[in-house]
């Protein structure tokens, strides 16, 4: 079966909603989903989301979590029609007012940042209270989570990074052996973890803020993750600074949240800029960045440097 497209964007969108859909443009971000944006001939937009068959349960996972979370005040956006058991699974989801967090945050006055940084908290903050099965990493439910505990999910972590990076063979294999290193010395560390249920794709790329600058919503739960949630923390510091951003908003989130900027926050931070690494040379769903000298040099001296912090 061929990968979604606009085509199908608005004949699914054209027959949940009994309306005629005009067309439909796909967000470039996200490297797992299809999504796209729809117009209607009323005049009105909704967000299609479809998937590929073989990820049929991450579907069912994402539409699950909805209903969980939405009704508990996280800020998700309203489903309008879902089937997940189509030969090619779909959501239909009103479109929330705005941007993705990345294209504004170098323009938000500090005083936004701030707001939506504790919209976002407060959304960890719920999710955090859901149930938690004493068990680590991502998935959809308590009991799935795949790790007895925190120290476990960073093995994974870079293992994956090695792997990518072994495959592609754009960086030197000793790079992930200095982090691999640190994480053996923070054992301890993680272990003394609890496993809290977070949003761990609450990054600058699924928090969507308003043309006011106030929090729209969060967009794209698929499942969670149940450990530390300043790993999320890490990743929007790795993608701002990755990007040439400015990182108050990570430091506003940190700080809304109460979490501690120490020494295995700042090991996160350097796992992220590996897993950032590790992207380079692979292929996901045509959403992926180009790699190049440059942006790859870029990385490997943020990641020094990261090292050298630690």
């Amino acid at each position: 079966m061929s990968d979604p497209t606009a085509e199908d964007a608005c004949r699914l969108t054209a027959a949940a909603l009994a309306t005629a859909a005009i067309g439909a443009r796909r967000f470039t971000t996200g490297l797992q989903h299809f999504v796209y944006e729809v117009t209607l001939a009323d005049g009105r937009t909704t967000v299609i989301r479809m998937t590929r068959p073989a990820e049929r349960a991450v579907a069912r996972n994402a539409l699950r979590l909805s209903r969980q979370l939405r009704p508990l005040g996280v800020p998700l956006p309203e489903v309008l029609a879902a089937d997940v058991e189509a030969e090619m699974p779909w959501m239909l989801l009103t479109r929330l007012p705005g941007v993705d967090l990345w294209e504004v945050v170098g323009s938000l006055p500090d005083a936004s940042l701030r707001a939506i940084a504790g919209g976002v908290a407060a959304a960890q903050t719920i999710a955090g209270s859901t149930p938690s099965a004493g068990r680590y990493g991502f998935a959809p439910s308590p009991e799935a989570a795949p790790f007895a505990s925190w120290a476990e999910v960073m093995v994974a972590d870079l293992d994956r990074s090695r792997q990518r990076i072994a495959a592609a063979g754009l960086f030197d294999l000793r790079e992930v052996e200095r982090l691999d290193g640190i994480r053996m010395k923070l054992a301890r560390d993680f272990d003394a973890l609890p496993a809290t249920p977070f949003l761990h794709d609450t990054t600058t790329k699924n928090v969507i803020v308003s043309d006011a600058g106030t929090l729209s919503g969060i967009v794209d739960v698929d499942d969670l993750c149940f450990g530390d949630p300043r790993f999320v923390a890490a990743l929007i510091t790795v993608a701002l600074r990755a990007n040439g951003l400015r990182e108050d908003y990570a430091t506003y989130l940190m700080a809304a949240a109460g979490w501690a900027d120490d020494h295995v926050f700042r090991f996160y931070v350097a796992a992220f800029l590996l897993d950032f690494m590790s992207e380079h040379g692979q292929r996901f769903n045509g959403n992926e960045r180009p790699s190049s000298p440059e942006a790859r040099n870029k990385l490997l001296g943020l990641y020094r440097q990261a090292l050298a912090d630690l």
